[in-house]
């Protein structure tokens, strides 16, 4: 298991969009992940969880991978989160 604390490059956070591009990203590995912002938590790899969760109106996230595929995984989920997703 691997994690790290991301800071949301996005003024907006973690909106419809972004949550499905992110999910629909991090589908494409073996590993879980797991988003946490304090008491709530999402399933990476599904946007209704990451919507549902609220992860969206956070600045801090902290990205938990765990599988075959973590280091990639945790990379890729840190620079999408971190880019803003095209919209800053």
């Amino acid at each position: 298991m691997v994690f790290e604390n991301v800071t949301m490059g996005n003024s907006r956070g973690m909106h419809l969009r972004p949550a499905m591009v992110f999910a629909s990203r991090m589908s494409r590995y073996d590993a879980r992940i797991r988003l946490e912002a304090g008491d709530r938590a999402a399933d990476g790899k599904s946007f209704v969880s990451i919507l549902r969760a609220g992860i969206g109106d956070v600045t801090q996230v902290r990205v938990v991978c765990d599988g075959p595929d973590e280091e990639e995984m945790l990379r890729r989920a840190a620079d999408l989160i971190q880019s803003g997703f095209g919209e800053l």
